[in-house]
């Protein structure tokens, strides 16, 4: 065995370049490959901490399936009662929350920002794995000001993990520690930093008054606000379950009932949104591809290097078999080989993974571990070690213990042994997955372009938006007549669209004359003021804007799709429609503008006025942003607040609304350029031994006349060849990807033929610069020098 190694290890000093380009290429695939494996195992881990999480689901609202209607993630209160009566269900609990809310510590006086709540019914903790460290849930609904709180929070709030017992305050209301949670892993769906007893919100909303006739959160069957999840028996019929949960909604609204109740897997709901979308869980099984491809063009970096260099090593082979070498021993001679060459690139893999990781989890934005403890890790290894020394040595290591050692010795091998059909098929598909990965970022690119450059149907430009004090409303008009005022603003106004870039909040309650019975349309609805509309730069395509008066009220301003799922016909204004049961007729129609991410088609939206507090909007410029944001500052400053003054411009909403997908095409751009630089490096080997088993051949035709480009072009076109031909799989392929990522946005960009085109220029442009160096020295070099014997 040690003789073996001391043989390979003379062998691979020998030829330094080779070995340096081998473990180099090796060394950066694994190193992007691990990389890579990581990310997609914790993309694909979410939420399966949880006991039994295959038997646990989500129930999802599908609103008026024969029409097409939208998926929602939620449910209405009552559902969870439903799913307990039924006969396959073992358990159910949903939850609610408020997200980015100020706590008040009680002692301190010392206000806490950014904290998320979940209020639960009594069965989540049974249901899902959140670990209480300190404390008891015993009697967990039992007092509804009692709070379970994550060790993270309690530093925050109270500088210490020692609090059980101590108070905050979260609105007007005072609640005491109870517990103390373990910090909620990464890799859960649900984030939260405090739980509260669900029955803290069902009192707050029967104080309120309810909803109509429903004066309980068990009895309001029109409020879409809950997260319901069930776990269900064994073996559990899941479509008997969705349809026991419809039958009893229909029934309870007395046959009055559009909705279908369907099962979402909990294992799922990471990768794939409610409405079937799938866009998270094909850009996953996407890297998951390229983490392969990136071992495979490693291997066939080594395979092809190993092949090409048979004709070096044919007459050493030949020597040691006259001298008695078996078949076996040479072919154990050069896996070990291969073996060194591994065990030198794996160690530089782990410590560029370690030098990496922090700038890595950065751009995923992600805390992933790279712990050696993780045998989810040590699998993804396993595998590759092997997959990549079964690709990179047996078949060189067959092919040059196969030698015949008289042909060998007499240079008669050497037309079997140059037979490079298997290394031009190696190239090839290097460069195709190469092209392929180049397609597929110019177009992620030109997608992400498209997202920042598409009318959105609104200014969103020197917009800022935030929530005043609650007593500031109380003098809202004095408000926006001070700003407005300010020369540092042109406008002002007042709405509900808590963000305008995704606005969720909709409703079912709209009716109109010819209306029928079995139209269920759900409709997004915003309460805004007169200025919105022009401070947005919303086109108002017929009909006047609001006019501030209280004719206003009985007014309608509806988009265009809304007006054509009404089946209405021009002229829309002066038609007669009532929504929340409050009749009245449109005076305005406004141009579709998008109120939602882009993947999603514009749906139907109505505007009225019927007021309450809501999100104040300024419109400023660029030189003025900062005096305007003063006059906001002072003018929050003088309402009481445990809220710090906070603003937000409407284009980083924007920008936010698609952080996933930049973050994701920075990855893909990152990899695609690794699979790029080493598809390059192995052709740079190969053009150098090109270069070197040509001397002869070059030096005669240089003494012949010979040009420095036509030595260039000799060995040059026929790896330029190959780029071409790869290119030509490459392009349908690519084409066939991208089509199905795109075909998860409603509005996209062209697969225009130009993409393709650079995409091939770019490869051959990437190919011909690998190639020249080497090939232009060759060229050079003296013609006296090539032709001299050894």
């Amino acid at each position: 065995m040690l003789r073996y190694l001391k043989t390979a290890l003379r062998g691979l000093k020998k030829k330094k370049f080779y070995t340096v380009i081998n473990i180099l290429g090796l060394s950066i695939s694994l190193t992007g490959s691990m990389l890579i494996l990581i990310w997609v195992q914790d993309e694909r881990s979410f939420d399966k901490f949880h006991p039994d999480y295959e038997r646990v689901y989500k129930v999802n609202s599908h609103l008026d399936p024969e029409h097409n209607g939208p998926i929602w993630g939620s449910s209405p209160g009552p559902i969870v009662n439903y799913a307990l009566n039924a006969p396959e269900v073992e358990r159910a609990t949903r939850v609610s929350g408020d997200q980015n809310v100020t706590l008040v510590n009680d002692k301190e006086k010392r206000p806490v920002t950014g904290i998320n709540i979940t209020y639960a019914d009594s069965n989540f903790f049974s249901m899902f794995n959140f670990p209480l460290l300190e404390g008891s849930l015993s009697g967990f609904q039992a007092n509804y000001t009692h709070a379970f709180i994550t060790e993270s929070t309690a530093e925050k709030l109270f500088s210490t993990q020692q609090v059980i017992g101590q108070t905050f305050r979260f609105d007007d209301d005072l609640f005491s520690v109870a517990g103390i949670l373990a910090d909620v892993p990464q890799n859960s769906s649900l984030q939260f930093d405090m739980v509260i007893p669900l029955g803290y919100l069902a009192q707050i909303f029967t104080n309120n008054g309810g909803n109509g006739k429903w004066k309980t959160i068990d009895e309001d069957l029109g409020n879409y606000s809950f997260a319901t999840y069930i776990k269900v028996k064994p073996d559990a019929a899941l479509g008997s379950i969705s349809k026991f949960i419809t039958d009893s909604f229909t029934k309870a609204r007395d046959g009055d009932n559009s909705t279908v109740f369907i099962l979402d897997p909990l294992k799922n709901m990471h990768l794939i949104a409610p409405d079937g979308n799938k866009s998270s869980l094909r850009m996953v099984q996407i890297f998951g591809v390229i983490a392969i491809l990136l071992l495979v063009i490693g291997a066939v970096n080594y395979v092809n290097l190993s092949t090409a260099r048979a004709l070096d090593r044919a007459k050493e082979v030949g020597i040691r078999k006259v001298i008695g070498a078996s078949r076996t021993r040479l072919f154990l001679q050069f896996v070990f080989e291969t073996i060194i060459v591994f065990f030198f690139a794996l160690l530089i893999a782990f410590f560029l993974i370690f030098l990496l990781r922090s700038g890595y989890n950065q751009i995923a934005q992600k805390s992933m571990s790279y712990s050696f403890h993780n045998e989810t890790i040590w699998l993804y290894i396993g595998l590759a070690v092997f997959g990549t020394l079964c690709l990179s040595s047996i078949y060189p290591a067959v092919q040059l213990s196969a030698f015949k050692p008289i042909e060998s010795l007499k240079g008669k091998s050497l037309k079997q042994i140059s037979s490079n059909t298997m290394r031009k098929i190696l190239v090839v598909f290097q460069f195709t997955i190469s092209v392929t990965l180049i397609v597929c970022t110019l177009v992620i690119k030109n997608q992400l372009a498209f997202i920042r450059q598409i009318n959105l149907g609104y200014d969103k430009d020197h917009v800022l938006t935030l929530s005043l004090p609650n007593d500031a409303y109380k003098h809202i008009d004095a408000i926006r007549t001070e700003l407005k005022n300010n020369n540092a603003i042109q406008g002002v106004s007042l709405s509900s669209l808590y963000n305008v870039t995704n606005f969720g909040n909709a409703t079912g309650d709209i009716d109109w004359p010819g209306k029928s019975k079995d139209n269920k349309l759900i409709v997004a609805q915003a309460r805004i003021d007169e200025d919105f509309i022009p401070l947005m730069d919303i086109q108002l395509l017929e009909g006047t804007n609001f006019t501030g008066l209280p004719a206003d009220s009985s007014g309608y301003i509806i988009n265009e799709t809304l007006a054509k799922q009404m089946g209405l016909t021009p002229p829309y204004v002066g038609a007669s429609m009532s929504f929340h049961d409050f009749p009245g007729q449109i005076i305005g129609v406004v141009k579709d503008f998008h109120f939602k991410s882009v993947k999603e088609k514009i749906g139907p939206m109505v505007f009225w006025t019927r007021w309450g507090a809501g999100t104040l909007y300024v419109k400023t410029t660029t030189s003025q942003a900062q005096q305007a944001i003063k006059a906001l500052e002072t003018i929050y400053n003088r309402y009481p607040s445990d809220s710090p003054f906070s603003y937000t411009f409407v284009d980083e909403q924007f920008d936010s609304l698609y952080k996933s997908e930049q973050r994701t095409g920075l990855l893909f751009n990152i990899f695609s350029g690794i699979a790029i630089f080493i598809s390059a490096l192995g052709l740079f080997a190969l053009a150098t031994h090109e270069a070197q088993t040509r001397v002869k051949e070059i030096g005669i035709r240089k003494v012949l006349g010979a040009s420095v480009f036509g030595v260039v072009r000799l060995l040059g076109k026929n790896f330029v060849m190959l780029v071409c031909i790869a290119i030509l799989i490459a392009c349908p392929i690519a084409l066939y990807l991208m089509n199905q990522w795109l075909g998860n946005f409603a509005y996209k960009t062209d697969l225009n033929a130009w993409t393709f085109v650079l995409s091939g220029v770019l490869a051959i442009i990437i190919a011909v610069i690998t190639i020249s160096y080497q090939a232009i020295r060759a060229a050079r070099a003296n013609p006296v020098d090539s032709l001299r014997d050894e």
